[in-house]
């Protein structure tokens, strides 16, 4: 099956440079890490379903509980309920919530 589809004559694409645009910033994967690194609450070197559910309201996001079950199944590699803060399963959680462009809190 091919799908077509048709665009206006003066439609465009404008690049996105530096995850800014039309004067809106996005969460950079750097500060991005800190913010949900911030949410180990316990300090335990791991974020809990329930620590990432309150990391993913902080963002703005709207569903909370929804994403922080999305985000387990994209970064708990091992299976352990939680996302582990010293190895690739935060690197996992990074990516998961900077892919979604998050927009950083204006001033």
């Amino acid at each position: 099956m091919v799908i077509l589809v048709q665009t206006p004559a003066n439609f465009s694409v404008k690049p996105i440079n530096h995850r800014t645009v039309d004067k809106v910033q996005y969460w950079s994967k750097e500060k991005l890490k800190e913010a949900l690194k911030s949410y180990d609450l316990n300090g335990d070197g791991k974020l809990s379903k329930e620590e990432i559910k309150q990391a993913f309201k902080y963002l703005g996001s709207n569903c909370g509980s929804y994403r922080a079950w999305k985000a387990m199944s994209h970064a708990d590699a091992d299976g352990s309920g939680y996302v582990d803060l010293t190895d690739k399963e935060l690197e996992e959680l990074v990516d998961y919530a900077y892919n979604i462009g998050y927009k950083m809190p204006s001033k």
